[in-house]
């Protein structure tokens, strides 16, 4: 890893009032991941613990495990389930969520018996990850299609969750692609909210026509729920669109920014978001004619108004965003791009005015195109990094540590 020292607003001295933000060297966490793994997933507690999970190759099938964060290094491993039916893919992965101080949840794709689809299914532990209960389906649609790309966030003291969901391609019992008129069918996003012991409280379709595996996104702010993903018309305008969820339900969806991006297939590059008090950061990719662009929205009042896109990377992106708010509003922004004959995982922050500090790579991947959803978190302290290496063959962490 390349050293570095970045001051916020370094470009803007002059005129920066804000306070400064030091970003330490990077340093590498002893990966309790082993050969094989993948498919990482991070998430912070709401009193600043990184939950680690990721998928490991056993002597039949797979095992979700997962570790915490404390002080300088990951606790023992646990292994969550283990199963030789799932369904492993590098777009779409697991997750083990803190909902808080007791309360978790976590979820993971299991193939269907037949034909080519995947469910998922919910696991809930209330002794924070101690023990698990059995899982229970998702979703309760029992089509022969696919389900994923889920997102699990706290929400009215249980859990909500937020997934794409196949089942709009079944008409009168055969799996179509298009209406008699013509008109797409595709991957609609669909919400769900289960009480403290799993039992399904509500359901409910968002949006019956999205983009088709791109990941979605959950942040809370202002006492609601903030939630990203990646649309589709039925033009094929493939753009970012977010919702809010309130205590009245859920409110209309709007277009973040009208990149107008028009892609006859899924790009697999879905939206992150994050928010710190009334803070709020959206990344996505689009290229629009080809021109690849790494773009981040800010909001001050709790993702009610946005402001314009800032762009963090140009030619040589892949995308595969996340983006961390921290404690004053900044916002960090991680991504890959083609660096020399591999990957490059960079970083860069962005100030409360829009202000960008030079890009800096935290790690190089030795592969060409992207294989991986890189993952970062803030907890409080540090930037907590995950990601798969090709060339090593499992998943390493790290992590940056922040001074003012």
């Amino acid at each position: 890893m390349r050293s570095f020292a970045l001051l916020l607003c370094a470009s803007w001295l002059a005129a920066c009032t804000e306070a400064v933000v030091e970003l330490r060297e990077p340093a590498e966490l002893n990966s309790p991941a082993a050969a094989g793994s993948g498919q990482p997933h991070l998430a912070v507690s709401r009193d600043g613990m990184t939950v680690f999970s990721w998928l490991e190759p056993g002597t039949e099938g797979y095992a979700l495990q997962f570790a915490t964060l404390s002080g300088g290094a990951w606790s023992e491993t646990e292994t969550l389930v283990s199963g030789s039916n799932w369904f492993v893919n590098w777009a779409d992965f697991p997750s083990v969520v803190p909902i808080d101080e007791t309360l978790w949840a976590a979820h993971w794709l299991v193939t269907q018996e037949a034909g080519f689809g995947y469910d998922v299914v919910l696991s809930t532990s209330s002794d924070a990850g101690a023990s698990w209960g059995e899982p229970v389906a998702l979703h309760l649609d029992g089509t022969p299609t696919e389900h994923g790309f889920v997102t699990l966030f706290p929400w009215q003291e249980g859990i909500g969750a937020v997934w794409l969901d196949g089942r709009h391609f079944i008409q009168d019992g055969e799996f179509v692609f298009e209406t008699p008129s013509g008109e797409p069918l595709g991957m609609s996003v669909r919400y769900a909210w289960f009480d403290r012991r799993g039992q399904r409280i509500a359901t409910e379709e968002l949006d019956a026509l999205a983009c088709e595996c791109c990941q979605t996104d959950v942040a809370l702010s202002g006492g609601d729920a903030l939630l990203v993903y990646r649309d589709r018309t039925t033009e094929e305008v493939r753009d970012i669109v977010s919702r809010r969820l309130s205590g009245d339900g859920w409110q209309a969806s709007r277009v973040l920014h009208a990149d107008d991006w028009v892609i006859g297939g899924c790009p697999i590059n879905g939206p992150a978001i994050d928010a710190r008090n009334d803070h709020v950061a959206v990344a996505w990719f689009s290229a629009v004619d080809d021109n690849p662009v790494v773009h981040l929205a800010r909001s001050d009042d709790a993702g009610r108004t946005f402001s314009d896109s800032i762009q963090i990377d140009a030619a040589g992106s892949f995308g595969h965003v996340d983006v961390a708010v921290l404690d004053d509003g900044e916002a960090v922004v991680s991504w890959l791009r083609s660096e020399g004959e591999g990957l490059g995982l960079m970083m860069r922050m962005v100030d409360r005015s829009g202000g960008l500090t030079e890009p800096v790579t935290i790690a190089q991947i030795d592969t060409a195109r992207p294989f991986d959803f890189p993952q970062m978190v803030y907890d409080g302290a540090r930037l907590v990094f995950a990601w798969t290496d090709t060339g090593l063959a499992r998943v390493r962490t790290a992590v940056v540590d922040l001074a003012r």
